[in-house]
């Protein structure tokens, strides 16, 4: 039975997609899972001795992806770090959270043709999970990120083809920071090459949004980004 079919079956139980995940694992929580969301945490908080100590907790219990895509949150990785973990993203046929989470947060370590390599196949890998809540997240959040690098390197062509991926139907639920991403990600594409005022007026509004909402670590982590892509002050 496939994935989105159970996830529909749940949904009428009226259990949770994590409340069965749960369950399957002898109601032990999924260390990974947990891992990781510890590293989008320290990650957002822009906390740097946080994610060194998850690096080295990772790197030392022998989890070598884990602590490459925790690594890559604080410093460039080197050339056969990079290898490793692109190996694995490209040699599984199908990814799961695990081999997404690993590809959002090694993203910006990846050169272009590594980028288009991955992405040419991303849909077939992911074909399932759309109607996934926290897969959906982080697809959108793989998607919108790799269009930001591919905007701000000037690639015009890959990044009209994220944007196609993107604008499928049927494909984002209601998620209002999705949709804040989206907005930025649809600036970065518009700065690069329709319109650098409207772009980088797209790109205001989102993090004013965040700051609207009272996300202050949301509005200075992407705030930090935008200018790092950008080399402008927001």
């Amino acid at each position: 039975m496939g994935f989105e079919k159970v996830d529909v079956m749940l949904q009428e139980m009226n259990v949770s997609l994590a409340e069965y995940e749960l369950v399957i694992n002898h109601f032990v929580p999924d260390f990974q899972e947990e891992f990781l969301f510890e590293v989008e945490e320290a990650d957002f908080a822009q906390d740097e001795k946080k994610l060194k100590a998850l690096y080295k907790e990772a790197k030392e219990s022998g989890f070598s992806y884990l602590a490459l895509a925790v690594k890559s949150r604080f410093e460039k990785l080197t050339l056969s770090e990079i290898n490793f973990v692109v190996k694995l993203l490209t040699e599984v046929t199908s990814w799961g959270y695990f081999e997404l989470s690993i590809a959002y947060f090694v993203l910006d370590n990846l050169d272009t043709l590594t980028i288009q390599s991955l992405m040419s196949n991303f849909e077939q890998k992911n074909q399932n999970y759309f109607g996934i809540y926290k897969y959906r997240r982080r697809i959108f959040q793989i998607f919108y990120r790799a269009l930001v690098i591919l905007s701000s390197r000037g690639e015009k062509e890959l990044s009209q083809q994220i944007l196609k991926m993107i604008e499928k139907p049927n494909r984002a639920g209601i998620d209002l920071y999705l949709e804040v991403l989206h907005k930025m990600a649809i600036g970065f594409y518009n700065y690069s090459f329709v319109d650098e005022n409207e772009g980088l007026a797209e790109i205001r509004n989102g993090l004013a949004i965040f700051d609207l909402l009272g996300q202050e670590k949301l509005k200075d982590f992407y705030g930090r980004r935008n200018k790092h892509f950008l080399n402008k002050i927001l």
